[in-house]
């Protein structure tokens, strides 16, 4: 992930003891200038902008306030500059009064300076602090085209609904808002690596070997359109992999030298599967995440692994951390397991939900499965055994 950072160096000052001279007077009136910062990559879509905007004193400045925007930030990489802002803007109730939550957050596009001019498509996502448990709540990634040229004109690229609760308003009565920005120019996608290997994954030229999984309800259909695969990149990608292929010959199938049986896992999850050992992407990470992270444990696959503990770990919900937490556990994934028993911390609202009257399922599972890590998520919860009992308080929700 990448990280940008607008350098803004103030005017220095010599220090010089000599008084009442010319020279001196003329030194203090010299300004050494400012820098920059601009990235080159070899590949610009691989890159993602995290900007973080503290708004001060936020009860009393959107009270004060119609609308609200952030500084100008610039992100620079291999002779793009885009300049952008983030607005703060209100729904009105109907009464014609400003209406303080949920927040309309804005994403702006304030200008842009590029050598050579084109579509792009612009994949952004927001997030706000949980002040509470130091954690990043976030919304899901969208993503618009945009013609990128040599422009100063505003350009609104899209915007969400955001609730602001008491667990995001810091000691200091401050609120951070995250926007990540990743910029995919068209030809340069175009001709990508990951681009040359989704095309060939979609080439049934010289396939030689057919996956058997099983068909599940999104997909009743999927003996019309089997999964067939390039033998030699299941056994550069994953020696484990590559160990369930066996030779056949299958007069149905013509030109098929090679069976891979996948029969524990759907059709879904093995296309997904199949998409990464290409093009190392996933398109359906909010859907397959979960089921992926284990498939990547069992094979080995390094890369698929830190994907999709990164998206897990963002997209932590009181409602799913019990889900994760076991998950993190069975495939020893310490990260995500640290991830989210720290979510769990002093949270009211996952606190309710463990407490024996209101114990959602995933606790009772836990609590029965494997009680050695319910006791450890409790005691980050701030409960123990003998206040479970206790109604706990629930917390505020989040507006998308």
């Amino acid at each position: 992930m990448g990280f940008f950072k607008r350098l803004n160096i103030m005017p220095t000052k010599p220090k010089n003891k000599a008084k009442n001279t010319h020279n001196s007077k003329e030194s203090l009136d010299i300004e050494v200038g400012s820098i920059h910062e601009e990235l080159e990559v070899p590949v610009a879509s691989e890159l993602v902008f995290r900007k973080i905007w503290k708004i001060k004193r936020f009860h009393h400045t959107i009270k004060k306030r119609d609308l609200l925007d952030s500084p100008e930030f610039r992100c620079s990489v291999n002779g793009m500059t885009t300049f952008w802002n983030i607005s703060v803007r209100f729904w009105k109730g109907a009464n014609g009064k400003k209406v303080t939550n949920p927040l309309v957050i804005c994403l702006n596009l304030t200008g842009s300076e590029t050598e050579e001019t084109g579509q792009a498509r612009v994949r952004f996502q927001f997030g706000v602090w949980n002040a509470h448990i130091k954690h990043w709540e976030c919304c899901p990634i969208a993503s618009v085209v945009l013609n990128l040229q040599n422009t100063k004109e505003l350009l609104s690229v899209g915007y969400k609904s955001l609730g602001v609760m008491e667990r995001h308003i810091d000691p200091d009565k401050d609120v951070k808002i995250m926007v990540k920005i990743q910029i995919i120019q068209s030809d340069e996608e175009v001709h990508s690596l990951s681009q040359d290997m989704a095309r060939l994954m979609v080439n049934e030229e010289s396939k030689d070997t057919l996956i058997e999984c099983y068909c599940d309800s999104e997909n009743k259909d999927c003996e019309k359109t089997p999964l067939i695969v390039h033998s030699w990149i299941i056994r550069t990608r994953s020696d484990k992999l590559a160990t369930r292929m066996e030779e056949q010959s299958d007069g149905k199938n013509k030109g098929m030298k090679y069976l891979l049986c996948l029969p524990e896992y759907s059709y879904g999850v093995v296309n997904e599967l199949v998409r990464y050992i290409y093009t190392d992407k996933v398109d359906c990470a909010d859907k397959y995440a979960a089921k992926l992270l284990p498939i990547s444990i069992v094979y080995h696959l390094q890369g698929l692994k830190g994907l999709c503990e990164r998206h897990l770990i963002e997209s932590l919900t009181p409602a799913n951390v019990a889900n994760i937490l076991l998950l993190a556990d069975q495939c020893r994934c310490e990260n995500l397991r640290k991830a989210a028993l720290h979510y769990c911390e002093g949270s009211d609202e996952i606190k309710g939900n463990v407490h024996m009257a209101g114990k959602t399922l995933a606790w009772r599972v836990m609590e029965m499965v494997n009680p050695d890590l319910f006791m450890e998520a409790c005691e980050s919860i701030g409960s123990s055994s003998s206040n479970l009992d206790s109604p706990g308080t629930p917390g505020g929700s989040w507006s998308d």
